[in-house]
């Protein structure tokens, strides 16, 4: 097993015998530009849902479904509705923020990988026999699609969406499932790697041996301040 260098702003954090290091998406492996959560918030207003542009930062890493859940379950107009009218206005809103999302990340060049090295590092850090590994709070069919459109699927191991587990960020289910999967049977082999404050509890959750904050995505140094360690992104990582 390989020893890694994580570079941080102030210190390097060095690791033995890690075995799968689990990366985010959005802001940590994949620029985005912030689509998701203006998708998010315009989803929501369009529904009439009340929401304010600075409750969104709350959400960053989690389950978008969940998000859409909590304000619909806290709506006393949607309450006042039959069981039947809400489950085809969640269905409603779930379609149209996911179709959105689609047409502006597939029919444009709005996404692409954080760095152009991030290829490289990924495969030299498996040449080493770790495995890579990517999490996300979208759902499963924009999760491949992504993979896909950016040729991800040469360079890591496997994905997993919070779609498939019973709860997503900040519970440790993601991760676990990767763990399973890999036949990985301590979480003192695993690290996670996020832009937002879900994804360092997710990994402190999990008890991974660190949880590595990265400035490429939402949050900031003051936010990720509960992280293991704070790197720019994932340049930062040596063997």
């Amino acid at each position: 097993m390989t020893n890694l260098n994580i570079i941080g702003k102030s210190r390097t954090l060095g690791l033995s015998k890690i075995k799968m290091l689990v990366f985010d998406m959005a802001g940590t492996t994949v620029n985005e530009h912030g689509i998701v959560y203006q998708t998010m918030f315009s989803t929501l207003s369009n529904f009439g849902l009340g929401v304010k542009p600075e409750e969104i930062h709350k959400w960053h890493g989690a389950n978008k479904s969940e998000v859409f859940n909590h304000y619909l379950n806290n709506s006393d107009i949607f309450k006042m509705h039959s069981e039947t009218y809400q489950n085809n206005f969640r269905r409603e809103i779930y379609d149209k923020f996911y179709k959105s999302l689609e047409e502006q990340y597939f029919t444009s060049d709005k996404i692409s990988l954080i760095h152009e090295d991030l290829p490289n590092i990924f495969t030299n850090i498996r040449a080493s026999g770790i495995k890579i590994a990517l999490n996300t709070g979208y759902n499963k069919s924009i999760q491949t699609a992504i993979i896909n459109k950016l040729g991800m699927n040469e360079f890591i191991d496997d994905y997993i969406s919070s779609e498939e587990v019973s709860r997503g960020r900040p519970y440790p289910f993601m991760i676990h499932s990767l763990m399973e999967r890999n036949n990985i049977k301590t979480t003192n082999h695993v690290v996670k790697f996020g832009d937002t404050k879900n994804d360092i509890i997710e990994g402190k959750n999990a008890q991974c041996i660190a949880s590595i904050g990265v400035l490429s995505g939402a949050d900031n140094y003051q936010t990720l301040s509960n992280s293991t360690i704070i790197i720019d992104d994932i340049t930062k990582i040596e063997l």
